[in-house]
């Protein structure tokens, strides 16, 4: 299973640089950008649309799916920001996907069958929850949408876990957004919609580190 494993890491690679190098080359012009043209608000259709956009395209888009969220939330309400928010991610996470799948189709080919059939026990072994544990984290959720297509998981499979992780993230930003522009601490609820994904992610990559460590 060594070709199996090598073709694992390099799909990890791939899947990993496609989100994070766009960040690296635009991200804080981006956020600027953005900040722009969220200034002064637009009307409530614009900045539906303008949510859905910006979330579909945040694989190349370095801009927080978080903070985009919160701001749907405060600015559309509960219902409404969540709605948007999840069809934004969904169709993003869905992007991601089917840029795996015509990229990592032609690795998959290469494989013997057996190889092929341990591949495909693993992912709908680890697959499914993999997806829905990575969707708040950033980098992380763009770059398993990309690894779950090339590594051959189901798009089925693949939809129904994004869909439901990202329903539950979607509502959670939202109702932060909502609350902080009822208690007119939007700002606030901005900075924390920043902060927590990525001290999440941070606990996580800490996390294997050290239980990296300890195998050794």
């Amino acid at each position: 299973m060594r070709r199996t494993s090598h073709l694992l890491f390099v799909l990890t690679l791939a899947a990993i640089a496609v989100p994070l190098i766009p960040f690296l080359l635009f991200g804080t012009r981006l956020d600027r950008i953005v900040g722009q043209w969220l200034d002064p608000l637009p009307s409530v259709p614009v900045m539906a649309g303008l949510e859905v956009a910006v979330l579909a395209a945040d694989l190349l888009l370095p801009v927080p799916s978080s903070v985009v969220a919160t701001l749907g939330g405060a600015h559309l309400g509960i219902a409404l920001g969540t709605c948007c928010a999840w069809l934004g991610m969904t169709a993003g996470a869905a992007a991601g996907w089917w840029l795996g799948r015509v990229a990592g189709g032609q690795a998959l080919s290469r494989l013997r069958p057996e190889e092929r059939i341990f591949l495909e026990q693993q992912e709908r072994r680890f697959g499914p929850l993999f997806i829905v544990l990575t969707r708040p984290l950033p980098l992380f959720a763009e770059a398993a949408a990309i690894f779950a297509g090339a590594a051959g998981m189901r798009q089925r499979d693949f939809l129904l876990a994004a869909a439901s992780g990202n329903l539950v993230i979607a509502f959670a930003w939202s109702f932060l957004g909502a609350m902080g522009h009822s208690q007119d601490t939007v700002q606030s609820a901005l900075i924390w919609s920043l902060l927590l994904p990525v001290a999440v992610t941070w606990l996580v990559v800490r996390q294997h580190l050290q239980s990296s460590q300890s195998a050794l």
